[in-house]
């Protein structure tokens, strides 16, 4: 039995994956959040809605946070600041799976010839999206 590809659902877990990955890719582009630059302190406040759709019906996630200001000894430094969004459009379970570097569910047998499900780990399409 060659190896199957599932096309399972996501789980909140792998939700939740996916978003902070490409949160992370997203903070990542911003010039001012590199090993180069350091802060005195920093706040942020992060809004985030989500709509998880299963059969037909929309579960809707909103959760806002205030980051409380984290403070060095240095009063003076400068602060610099920046506001961006991201959106994430829907796609399709193993696309998500496959972005955010998550294991691909599939259907192979194991070493007594028994059907089992197990995770592959494929390499990111950087030029996707």
């Amino acid at each position: 039995m060659a190896e199957r590809v599932l096309a399972d659902p996501l789980s909140g877990e792998e939700v939740r994956i996916a978003i902070v990955d490409q949160l992370m890719t997203r903070l990542a582009k911003d010039g001012y959040l590199n090993k180069a630059h350091a802060y005195s302190h920093y706040s942020a406040k992060i809004s985030i809605h989500i709509e998880c759709v299963d059969m037909g019906t929309t579960y809707p996630v909103d959760v806002t946070e205030t980051v409380a200001p984290v403070k060095t000894d240095d009063e003076d430094a400068a602060l610099d600041q920046f506001d961006a969004e991201l959106e994430i459009k829907p796609d399709a379970p193993n696309d998500v799976r496959v972005a955010t570097g998550q294991d691909v569910p599939v259907l192979t047998k194991d070493a007594d010839g028994k059907p089992t499900i197990k995770g592959i780990r494929y390499g990111r399409n950087v030029n996707k999206k």
